[in-house]
Parts: C-alpha cells; sequence; structure tokens
C-alpha cells in the first residue's frame, strides 16, 4: 500500500495483554486481591471521565478504592497496576519492522497515568512517533471525532493511515473515516495481515 505513513495503535490488548485478569488474584504487600476487585476500575461509570481527561488520576482510583472499600492506597495500585503489564510476545519484533518504513503512533482510550504506566511497560516507547491517547483529545473511539482529531495531530490523511485494534466498534469507525483497519486477535494474524498488505 503505497500511501501509508502511519499505523496507528492500540494499547491494551494489542500492544500489552489486559491487565488484573490473573484468575489467582494479587498480593500487595501481604494483603490478597481477587482479579475483580482491580479490575472493575475499567467498568466504574467515572472511567469514561478519566478517559476523557475530566479526572485525575488521583481523584479517580481514590473514588474506585473508597467506593469499594479496599485496603489499598493509590500509590499502592499504581504498583500493582505496573507489576502486572505483560507485554504481547512478538510486538517488539514487529514494531522494530514497522519503524523502517513508517512512523507508529499509539491511540489509547487512557488517561494520564494509566497511559504512562502502560507505555513504559510495553517496551515499545523507542519506536514511537507520537501518543495519543483519549485525555488529551476529549474524546474516545468508537467516536469518529476521536479520529479526525487524533489525524490533525499528526498531520495526515485518512488514506494515510493503518488502524489496528482489537475492538470491531473502533475499527468500523476508523473505516467510516477512511482509515484502512485491522482488526487485531494476535500478533501471528496481524504479522500476516501486514505481509498480505505488504506492509512489512
Amino acid at each position: 500500500m503505497k500511501n501509508i505513513k502511519w499505523i496507528l495503535c492500540d494499547v491494551g490488548g494489542v500492544i500489552i495483554k489486559f491487565t488484573f485478569t490473573n484468575p489467582e488474584g494479587y498480593m500487595v504487600g501481604t494483603r490478597h486481591f481477587d482479579p475483580k476487585e482491580l479490575e472493575g476500575v475499567y467498568s466504574e461509570k467515572d472511567y469514561t471521565h478519566y478517559m476523557l481527561g475530566e479526572l485525575s488520576h488521583e481523584q479517580f482510583i481514590g473514588r474506585y478504592l473508597k467506593k469499594h472499600k479496599l485496603d489499598l492506597s493509590v500509590d499502592e495500585f499504581n504498583e500493582a497496576f505496573i507489576q502486572d503489564i505483560t507485554p504481547n510476545q512478538g510486538m517488539k519484533e514487529l514494531f522494530e519492522k514497522l519503524e523502517k518504513k513508517y512512523k507508529i503512533a499509539l491511540v489509547p482510550n487512557e488517561g494520564k497515568v494509566l497511559t504512562k504506566y502502560r507505555i513504559e511497560g510495553s517496551g515499545l516507547l523507542p519506536y514511537l512517533s507520537k501518543v495519543i491517547p483519549s485525555y488529551l483529545l476529549r474524546e474516545i473511539k468508537p467516536s469518529t471525532q476521536f479520529f479526525k482529531k487524533a489525524l490533525a495531530i499528526i498531520d495526515a490523511k485518512p488514506d494515510e493511515c493503518i488502524f489496528i485494534d482489537d475492538t470491531k466498534a473502533n475499527c468500523d469507525a476508523a473505516s467510516s473515516f477512511g482509515i484502512k483497519i485491522l482488526q487485531f486477535e494476535n500478533v501471528k494474524q496481524l504479522e500476516e495481515e501486514l505481509h498480505r498488505l505488504e506492509i512489512i
């Protein structure tokens, strides 16, 4: 695909595995937490406001811990989160190939601090040209305004981009905006699709 200049990529479920999914739970000091107690943070109504940049990390996590009476400080929650970040095997090697020919931007739905932790934990920072999270855009995928604003930041046209995400609704929104999409299933499938399109 001759026109492609940018690879736009989601983070959670694509470059790193989802956090707080270990069925054995998590130890923080001497305290044990069920994964549902920690993973529930993503289902919280306030999470949308956090992703939009309307709540600080301390406000969002602090409220969640207090509401659910979890014996954790915000710093302890952060520590557990950071320790649970697991890169998807093979993504680093794939990004090494892509970065030689294209600019790469990460475009997650996420708040400021969790974005920082996820990207640092992925090990992919050296290959990135841009990080454009929802909290900066004040828009959340699958809004087409998310993509409009993201492309304005990188000064790119829709047909100059490929968008990779594991969520169909997000892919559909990008496609409706004129962006070529690849719905992520696993690293092997993604690499095969990129070869098929002669991206790598």
